[in-house]
């Protein structure tokens, strides 16, 4: 079924209008300009963000205005296309015309939009698969839906040769051609009925590109078409019969995270506080999105998200909706409805902070995995087919399907989710067996190229100009390129031949079958060494390996309390839930200090951390200060889109994460200078500086407790300020006696470079043989700064890079850079087995060459001097 589309709002050139007469529209468009007034520029181009003009063709999108009484309206089948102007209505009849055409406009209705996946939304090269798996309640999945598809192609696609094409549920619910060179296109496919279940249903987007005038295989890279995730999605109702079971069916937000509203009626303390971020965490792991946004204040509103309420039936009284809930006896959840446009509240709630507890382990618990055949295969596969090792795959399980490719350039890409405490080295080799064929008449050129996270891990050339089927092409791949957590391979076959010279793209034998891939292709993966790397990132984005350890529980450290932090701190806290798939039972601490032994998460601005905090890490406070003191004096304020994120035509051009786009505005900060060292005369006459004085109170008032905590509370409110300089002292004192030893055992580590474009830096501490010492510091300028990076980080596009010791992010465009450790230890994670010993051994030679030629020249030594006493003693010695 062919779509009904939306038509852009084009740019000159790219539009389909019919060329009206100069004259009078000439003179209409300069009355227009000097009568209307200009509207502020949207992402689609030009004109309102909410209005699209469509042409007089389509369905329900289309309302036609009445016809005047004087004139008989046209026929959409006898009319033109009406002329989008700058304003995005159409333009003014010719002056022949008597008559006038019927203004046809749209709004845009809300969809239920698709949730953000380690692939983002781009389907890139000659043929390209999105698949999301999106949660429908059973009274959404029996209503009417159509699939919307909002998108924006390359200069390069040629339409005569590209489509994209929509399925749910493996049912082919339209096509449409790819043509959306200069703004953005919406398309829509009816879905019939029966096809949506509810539970889990799989939406998928195929692309097959083509170029316009380029045959190369390098202009095949050059082949794109960005969907945009603000407007797509399934067009239904809201989901009315939502309950604890379906909390799935949560709806994300325009940049395809879910947004968690954490109600206030006060001001928490640090008990109920970490309440409330272990009830995020649950509701993180049920909701099974990768991308959570967490907020503290006022409830949401719209259907995106939900509103989070947190604490004993004390501390919730009185809160708008809790009436309804009845006594509470003990652990209680419940899921109030939306009212009005406020998003449904999830209450957890009992008698006591215990209770609350009970309750949030039962929300982590919550939850249904049910959905159609397709839905529920892929629902686990999003984040990448987990593997132990010792297994043998076949790329069906994957969802690779068998096909014939007519196309220069093959991609297959697959994703495997390693264990976070795997150790990569060089001490096996995993095996891809392909199963395939090629046609004859390829290039010399042509081969088989596999990488692995990016980087190239092996190629095969195709040699046989006659051609060749095969069954069993195996291929090695090193275990030094996989990494734990989320591995990306990607399969490509360099299909280059004669034709291509003379490129004729419209020619019959440029749709002949260059190759053919078979889903019975297999990868082979051997047994894996378990234990962590100290220091390494991938670990934490893994599995949240220091946090999940046994031994005591870990410590959230938030040095500050204010509101950006904590919801800088309940975002990263979420995010690592779903890492570990179960919430960690963090103790929130206002001070990193202290005797007891356990790991130790640090979120907060740079100033109000101790430097031995961040020496601890191998960074240098001296060089933070330098670099970020300026940034440091100012706060962001939210953009054009809110806290939501950007979107404009640029951004999706460049394939930017919605999320990643620092505030545009910066406000100074009014920060009071230390008070003056005691002198023994001080002039007479000089007033107390306003500076010296303490900064008024904001008034004590609900709304003022709600939109804004106290910003000035710091760990000194906790902690004695004679404690914290004598802790300081001895803390220092032990770092340069620590820092003394290690130097006499071997070379002393530098410090980590940091990035001066950095908005955000989170770097690991190794924590030597012990993960419960590891320390993992997350750190910005300033507290609106660090909320907005931290929600650029947990995007799947950013999170799955984080590798190294020490990650530098610049939040304005999600650019990660990364610092490798110079030397790790391995830890382990698991019972002693010689097995497991042989393989840790065997890597950790690996990484370190030094001590294995070492071990290898003593041997040899060792063999030469006992060969040598065991010659002398035979034979007989000449005389």
């Amino acid at each position: 079924m062919r779509a009904m589309a939306v038509q852009p709002l084009s740019r000159a050139g790219f539009g389909p209008a019919r060329r009206a007469p100069r004259t009078p529209a000439l003179a209409l468009f300069c009355a227009l300009m000097v009568g209307v007034p200009a509207h502020a520029q949207s992402f689609l181009g030009t004109g309102p963000a909410e209005r699209l003009t469509v042409p007089p063709t389509g369905d329900a999108l289309r309302k036609q205005s009445p016809a005047p009484a004087q004139a008989p309206a046209r026929t959409p089948t006898s009319s033109a296309p009406p002329t989008p102007t700058a304003q995005g209505r159409p333009s003014a009849p010719d002056s022949a015309d008597g008559g006038r055409r019927p203004q046809i406009q749209a709004t845009i209705a809300p969809a239920r939009r698709l949730p953000a996946g380690t692939r983002g939304f781009r389907l890139s090269g000659e043929e390209d698969v999105l698949q999301y798996p999106v949660y429908l309640t059973e009274g959404q999945a029996r209503g009417a839906a159509r699939l919307r598809v909002s998108y924006l192609s390359a200069i390069s696609v040629a339409p005569e040769g590209s489509e994209l094409t929509g399925l749910v549920n493996g049912t082919k619910v339209g096509w449409t051609r790819i043509q959306a060179p200069g703004a953005v296109k919406v398309v829509e496919f009816a879905i019939p009925d029966g096809v949506l279940k509810a539970g889990y249903n799989a939406v998928t987007l195929t692309a097959s590109q083509r170029h316009r005038v380029d045959c190369a295989i390098e202009a095949t890279y050059e082949l794109w078409t960005q969907i945009d995730p603000s407007r797509s999605g399934l067009v239904i109702a809201p989901a009315a019969d939502l309950d604890l079971k379906s909390l799935a069916a949560l709806e994300p937000d325009e940049s395809g995270a879910l947004p968690m509203g954490v109600l206030l009626n006060e001001k928490p303390t640090l008990p109920r506080l970490e309440r409330m971020i272990g009830a995020v965490q649950a509701l993180a792991v049920v909701s099974r999105l990768a991308r959570p946004a967490v907020s503290f204040g006022p409830p949401l509103s719209g259907r995106s998200g939900v509103n989070l309420l947190v604490g004993t039936a004390a501390e919730i009284r009185g809160t708008d909706g809790v009436e309804d809930l009845g006594p509470i006896t003990g652990p209680r959840l419940a899921l109030l409805p939306p009212r009005g446009n406020r998003a449904p509240t999830l209450v957890v709630t009992g008698l006591g902070p215990d209770d609350v507890r009970a309750a949030t382990a039962q929300l982590a618990a919550a939850g249904d995995a049910g959905g159609s055949g397709p839905g529920t295969a892929l629902a686990p596969l999003i984040r990448g087919y987990e593997v132990q090792g010792g297994e043998r795959l076949e790329l069906q399980r994957l969802g690779v399907t068998s096909r014939e490719f007519n196309g220069r350039l093959l991609r297959t890409r697959i994703e495997l989710r390693f264990p976070p405490d795997f150790v990569p080295a060089d001490y096996g080799k995993a095996m891809l067996h392909l199963a395939g064929g090629y046609a004859a008449g390829l290039d010399s050129s042509a081969q088989i190229v596999v990488d692995i996270n990016g980087r190239n891990a092996a190629s095969v050339p195709l040699p046989y100009a006659r051609g060749e089927v095969f069954d069993d092409q195996a291929i090695p791949l090193p275990l030094s390129l996989w990494r734990p957590g989320l591995n990306s391979v990607e399969i490509s076959a360099q299909l280059p031949n004669a034709a291509d010279k003379v490129c004729d793209t419209l020619s019959p034998a440029a749709r002949q079958p260059r190759f053919l891939f078979l889903d019975r292709t297999r990868l082979e993966i051997p047994s894996l060494a378990r234990a962590v790397r100290s220091p390494d990132l991938a670990a934490v984005k893994a599995g949240a390996v220091p946090f999940t350890a046994p031994g005591p529980r870990p410590r959230l450290v938030l040095p500050v309390a204010d509101r950006e932090t904590a919801d800088a701190a309940a975002t990263l806290a979420a995010r690592l839930a779903i890492a570990a798939k179960r919430v960690i039972d963090f103790e929130l601490v206002p001070d990193a200090g202290g005797t007891e032994s356990s790991a130790k998460l640090v979120v907060a601005p740079a100033r109000a951390l101790n430097p031995v905090t961040i020496q601890e890490v191998g960074l240098d406070p001296e060089e933070i200060r330098r670099i970020w003191g300026g940034r440091a004096e100012t706060v962001a304020t939210p953009g054009q889109f809110g806290p939501e994120g950007v979107l404009t035509l640029d951004r999706l051009r460049r394939n930017l994460p919605m999320r990643c786009a620092l505030p545009p505005a910066a406000v100074p900060v009014s920060v009071a200078a230390a008070p003056p060292a005691a002198s023994t005369a001080a002039p007479a006459a000089a007033p107390p500086a306003p500076r010296s004085t303490p900064r008024p109170a904001a008034p004590e008032t609900d709304e003022e407790l709600v939109a804004r905590w106290d910003q000035t509370m710091s760990g000194a409110a906790f902690v004695p300020s004679v404690l914290r300089e004598g802790w300081t002292r001895l803390a220092n004192g032990a770092l340069r006696l620590r820092s003394g030893v290690t130097g006499l055992i071997e070379a002393p580590t530098a410090d980590v470079p940091v990035n001066p474009r950095a908005s955000l830096i989170i770097a690991e501490d190794s924590g030597g043989t012990r993960l419960g010492e590891t320390t993992v510091l997350v750190t910005a300028p300033n507290p609106s700064m660090l909320k907005a990076s931290v929600s650029c980080l947990v995007d799947p596009l950013v999170w799955t890079r984080l590798v190294g010791r020490a990650a530098f992010l610049d939040a304005s465009d999600g650019t990660l850079t990364t610092v490798q450790p110079d030397r790790v230890a391995l830890i382990e994670t698991r019972s002693w087995s010689l097995a497991n010993f042989r393989l840790v051994s065997a890597a950790w030679l690996s990484l370190n060459p030094g001590y294995y030629v070492g071990m290898t020249l003593f041997m040899a030594l060792c063999l030469g001097l006992a060969t040598t006493g065991l010659v002398r003693q035979l034979g007989r010695r000449n005389s």
